[in-house]
């Protein structure tokens, strides 16, 4: 390994700084994967650490496989014995090893989003929830949050207030886990709750894995929760050979649980930590980076860096005004026309928006201009009616316990089983304490002939496929159920051009099937069974299901753009309510986050970025006028192109705090949140569940701590 050849003097010191803790600050398109890659190689090759005692965690399950690669590839190490993976795949992996400590078996279902809202929509109806006075994606949230601070229903009340809401969010805590735990089922989140709670409180175990991983590597650590915080310092705490690679500046996941402070605090966690800036930029042109450098300097909350380059470009990033959002959108696809016009690959452009709604007008523009486009996060193939059937069955084989899976096969393809018979099943499940799969084995008498003749033939079925599920392979099990019910014969005889396309999203399911088979690692040499393929698809995420093959322009939130890379950049919507997102101008800190994903956005660009802003833009039925985002103004005027100084109209009140220009929220111009704490002057203090509008006028939904829901306009509250 020659690494003053082929990597920087910075790159080179993360590299062979392997003993104790290290932390590694790399900015936007710094090399960091590619440090990573050299400093594993470095460990197996100069230091010769087995392979089997350095665990390396990634943010994407297509960053583990790049890794790997690269790996093989250029270090002809194989990645076989490696634990390389995302925090989610890792955990999945201890836990179905270490079955014996913990309170459900290794055949356990992962339950995806679309599982867990229909979970909560069984809870509700079991505890006569009303789903306007507790929504339910706001009570899953809550839920993630208990998970992801590692607190269990039995310690709720230790960490939240004694009201009505907390009373009711916590028992329908307890439900879905209850729920949750018949089914041998985990979520996500539990995923990582249970990895840290054994590790936590089985000594054997947890120094049975700081044996084992003797060197961690942390990929994106400003990313990680305390649930994947706390993993990690049980393994590492002791012999302290960690290194954290992340970029506090792109922070902006604290939506889904993400803690800035772990990156911001490591130093305070470890002892003599060596701290290594990744500040060489090899993506984008000076004057992109400099930019963006002027803009993320407002922040508070981050460790001081400076992105620098030695590419030039006489480009910058352009100012571009529109009457409003159609004219964004035919403004974006004329542009992208004219590329393709010029030889240029519709892959290499990207569309970035702040919220999945603004996709509408770009999804029409770009259909009228025939130019083909992919929508990132959209809805994941393995998401879909069709392929969520055989899934059914093929988790059903698996794991007999999993109800939800059961349920939606049971009359798939239809059998004559309604929601009359289902409800005598249950009944019967729940009498004799058993799974669905072992109550519809007994004779039942409230079944029809024809009926009990279906259901005999479907168990006689799952029992032989689950004893093949363990010795043939994957693809051959799925073709055998898929024929068996003649799914694909069934959608291409429908007359329904939908239909078509499901026939050839389930021949697409069997190719998937082979891929893995084909791909499949482990550190035994085993051949993959059933197991290990439903594994590998429930922790896929929208990142891991992009075309990148396919000659498409890519259309996707900012928050699914970290990571990536494009020569046109086209970032959409620059305006205040927007970007920021009105939900988050309340605070400093979230002001600061809404700061990053712009900073972010900027730092995808190679060859050319264009922020776009409109005067006007329906809202609903209303067109309002526009604000360009306060944050266009704290980029430096010398490091941007723009047509006149009219965007600089925007009324934004703003205070000099140090050195630094901060935006700071008048009380005029408050907004409220769902989840905020309030004060009313006859109700008491309560919680606002739901808010149309913004400012003081905002018409607010709110749970009061004496049991009443109330509709009160913002001006008759105060905020706690």
């Amino acid at each position: 390994m020659n690494l003053q050849k082929e990597l920087n003097p910075q790159q080179c010191k993360v590299v062979t700084t392997t003993e104790g803790p290290v932390l590694v600050l790399a900015g936007a398109g710094s090399g960091k994967t590619r440090s990573v890659i050299y400093r594993t190689a470095y460990l197996i090759n100069e230091k010769k650490i087995n392979p089997w005692n350095i665990l390396v965690v990634t943010f994407t399950n297509k960053a583990a496989r790049e890794l790997k690669d690269r790996l093989e590839n250029t270090f002809g190490i194989s990645a076989r014995s490696l634990w390389i993976g995302t925090f989610h795949s890792v955990c999945t992996r201890i836990l179905r090893y270490e079955e014996k400590s913990l309170p459900f078996n290794s055949n356990f279902s992962i339950y995806d989003e679309s599982d867990q809202k229909s979970v909560i929509k069984k809870v509700y109806k079991k505890l006569d929830v009303d789903p306007k006075k507790f929504p339910p994606g706001k009570v899953r949230e809550i839920i993630s949050r208990q998970k992801n601070s590692l607190i269990l229903p039995k310690d709720f009340f230790n960490f939240n207030e004694s009201n009505y809401f907390s009373e009711t969010t916590h028992k329908i805590y307890k439900a879905y886990q209850n729920f949750l735990s018949v089914n041998n089922a985990l979520d996500f989140d539990d995923l990582l709750m249970y990895t840290a709670i054994l590790f936590h409180d089985n000594a054997k175990v947890r120094k049975k894995y700081e044996k084992k991983f003797q060197y961690v590597m942390i990929d994106e650590y400003q990313d990680t929760n305390y649930a994947q915080f706390k993993i990690i310092n049980l393994i590492a705490k002791n012999h302290q050979n960690l290194c954290v690679v992340g970029d506090d500046d792109q922070a902006i996941y604290s939506w889904r649980g993400a803690d800035i402070r772990n990156i911001l605090s490591f130093e305070a966690d470890y002892k003599n930590v060596i701290k290594i800036k990744l500040e060489q930029n090899y993506r984008s042109p000076k004057s992109f980076l400099d930019a963006a450098n002027s803009l993320i300097r407002n922040n508070t909350e981050r460790h001081k860096k400076v992105l620098w380059t030695d590419i030039s470009s006489s480009e910058k990033p352009e100012l571009v005004k529109l009457e409003n959002e159609n004219k964004e959108a035919e403004y974006v696809a004329r542009e992208i026309s004219q590329l393709q016009s010029l030889g240029k690959s519709l892959n290499e452009c990207v569309v970035l928006y702040r919220t999945n709604a603004q996709s509408r007008v770009f999804e029409n523009a770009f259909s009228l201009q025939k130019i083909r486009y992919q929508i990132v996060g959209g809805v994941n193939f393995y998401q879909r009616k069709e392929v969520k059937d055989i899934l059914a069955y093929l988790k059903v084989l698996v794991n007999p316990a999993d109800e939800e899976s059961f349920l939606r096969i049971i009359n798939v393809p239809s059998r004559g089983i309604g929601k009359m018979t289902i409800d005598k099943l249950s009944a019967s499940k729940l009498e004799n304490n058993s799974t669905y799969f072992d109550a519809i084995q007994k004779k039942k008498t409230y079944l029809s002939g024809k009926q009990e003749r279906s259901i005999a033939e479907l168990v006689s079925k799952l029992k032989k496929w689950k004893a093949d599920s363990e010795k043939i392979p994957v693809t051959v099990l799925t073709k055998n159920i898929i024929e068996e019910f003649e799914f694909i014969d069934y959608y291409e005889k429908s007359k329904d051009p939908k239909d078509i396309s499901r026939s050839e999203n389930i021949r697409e399911f069997i190719a998937a099937t082979e891929e893995f088979s084909e791909n499949y690692e482990n550190d035994t040499g085993e051949q993959p069974v059933l197991i290990d393929f439903l594994q590998q698809i429930s922790l896929q995420t929208d990142l891991d299901n992009v075309d990148e093959d396919e000659e498409t322009v890519k259309l996707m939130t900012m928050h699914n753009a970290k990571g990536l890379e494009f020569d046109n950049v086209y970032i959409v919507g620059v305006e205040d309510g927007l970007l920021p997102h009105s939900r988050s101008m309340d605070t400093l800190h979230n002001l600061e986050e809404e700061r990053r994903l712009l900073y972010v956005a900027i730092t995808r660009a190679k060859k050319s970025v264009k922020l776009c802003y409109t005067r006007h833009r329906r809202y609903f039925d209303t067109v309002l006028t526009s604000l360009p985002s306060r944050f266009l103004l704290e980029i430096d005027e010398q490091y941007i192109k723009k047509e006149d100084n009219t965007f600089i109209e925007s009324k934004v009140p703003r205070i000099k705090t140090g050195k630094y220009q901060k935006s700071i929220i008048l009380e005029s111009q408050k907004y409220f949140n769902i989840g905020q704490k309030i004060k009313h002057d006859k109700f008491g203090e309560g919680m606002i569940l739901d808010v149309s509008g913004s400012g003081n006028d905002a018409k607010l939904t709110i749970s009061f701590s004496n049991g009443k829901l109330k509709k009160i306009i913002g001006t008759f509250v105060k905020t706690i």
